[in-house]
């Protein structure tokens, strides 16, 4: 019989996902775990099978462990009021039976007149089965070894993060949502199994590791709040592993992600908070948060701050070494500082401050960038546009924003898109030649094309 009491308990619980909708098996497993692991400091796993089969009344006595977490996730105060009893075996007797029958050895009138003998034997051996399947299948789930993280689930984490990041490089991160929620939920589910101290810090980090990615790429396609959500996830996962690199790493995209929506305040805070303890980082990495702190400078118009943080980041990625750096910096190389020194000096330069040398660096980092890093390269290429569009030739311009289209060909970024639309407001007193017009029309397609 299913024991109904449990499924209306668990489903009078609100799911702690917020949404709404009744506490899932899932949910209640593993806010059991959880229940267990904090009190008791015993690894184990209840799962989702073995939840169904006490509502559906296949498993009446769980282990106590499993009892107490249930009581106290559910509220309530006796493992009765859970619907769980414990189960005994025993002789029953028919009270049918006459005294003489039993004196006899004989059974009642009309008993088995109509019923095979062997038939009513394995009957009665079923029957005792039954009896006893309960504590069977106790004995079962007490010998099922308990979930806990292992070295093989965080190294699938790590890999999954270079996928996700790679993949931003060459194709955007407009269409690969599904994709991200599925691993992000892995991941978050990871943390509420128990793990062994030694692994700790590594599954945080590979976790933290994974939330950059991931909001990088939510980045990229605007999904801003829940991006900066991740971010800051992120960022969690890298303090509490003890990761500065990471969180340097973290603190970065939260930075960028700040300026480009406006909150340039919020991102001169991201990146300055990256370079607290600048002696535990690398010089590529101190060179990436002068060059955030810069492009801060460079949104608000302030000449000589832009100036200065530009001038500290150069002087940070001279002395870079990519031998000390973590994998995940191998992308931040001489295209890579040289555009993003270029952004910071776009806001200045299309007032016509320092030109030449935000040109010289746009036009370093499209030369020098490989096609692994093509959305970098497609970046760079229409603020080049965009720049000689202000301020140069409206022919060479137009040059320009026609080898960034050919690289943003197979890149589906929401970032992108609005770059390369960037160079619609200086190419207006250009609109009526034909070479600018065309480029007009093409600029549409930029950011959508699989």
């Amino acid at each position: 019989m299913a024991n109904e009491h449990l499924r209306r308990l668990r489903e009078a619980m609100p799911s702690p996902s917020g949404s709404g909708l009744p506490m899932t098996r899932a949910e209640l497993a593993a806010a059991v775990n959880q229940y267990i692991w904090t009190t008791t400091g015993e690894e184990c796993h209840l799962d989702v099978d073995t939840l169904a089969r006490y509502e559906r009344g296949q498993l009446r006595w769980p282990r106590a462990m499993y009892r107490d977490g249930l009581r106290a996730v559910l509220g309530v105060e006796s493992d009765a009021d859970l619907g769980f009893f414990r189960t005994r075996r025993g002789k029953s007797t028919d009270p049918t039976r006459s005294a003489a029958s039993a004196r006899e050895g004989t059974a009642p009138e009309g008993l088995i007149d109509h019923v095979n003998r062997r038939q009513f034997l394995q009957t009665l051996t079923i029957a005792g089965m039954s009896a006893s399947m309960d504590e069977f299948a106790h004995e079962l789930d007490r010998l099922a070894p308990a979930r806990v993280v292992t070295e093989a689930d965080i190294a699938q984490l790590s890999s999954v993060g270079d996928f996700f990041t790679s993949w931003a490089h060459v194709h955007g991160g407009h269409e690969i949502g599904r994709a991200v929620s599925v691993e992000m939920s892995r991941a978050v589910d990871l943390l509420k199994t128990p793990c062994p101290p030694r692994l700790k810090s590594q599954l945080l980090r590979a976790v933290g590791q994974l939330g950059v990615a991931t909001g990088s790429l939510l980045f990229d396609a605007h999904q801003h709040q829940l991006s900066e959500r991740i971010l800051a996830f992120a960022t969690a996962c890298a303090e509490d592993s003890k990761d500065w690199n990471l969180r340097a790493k973290a603190l970065s995209w939260r930075a960028r992600q700040a300026v480009w929506i406006g909150d340039v305040d919020a991102g001169m805070t991201f990146a300055q908070l990256g370079l607290v303890r600048g002696d535990r980082l690398t010089a590529t990495e101190r060179a990436m948060l002068h060059t955030a702190v810069a492009r801060a400078h460079g949104r608000l118009g302030d000449v000589q701050a832009t100036f200065r943080a530009i001038g500290e980041a150069d002087e940070a990625f001279a002395g870079a070494d990519p031998a000390n750096d973590v994998p995940w910096m191998a992308y931040y190389d001489h295209a890579q500082h040289s555009g993003d020194t270029g952004h910071a000096l776009y806001e200045l330069a299309v007032h016509g401050i320092h030109v030449e040398e935000a040109t010289r660096r746009f036009a370093t980092a499209v030369a020098e960038h490989p096609d692994t890093y093509i959305r970098s390269r497609a970046f760079s290429g229409f603020k080049l546009a965009a720049l000689t569009m202000h301020t140069g030739d409206p022919h060479q311009a137009v040059q320009f924003a026609e080898d960034a289209v050919r690289d943003a060909a197979g890149v589906r970024s929401q970032r992108v898109r609005r770059t390369a639309l960037e160079i619609a407001s200086p190419a207006a007193r250009h609109q009526k030649r034909d070479d600018v017009a065309a480029m007009l029309a093409t600029l549409q397609t930029v950011g959508t094309a699989a």
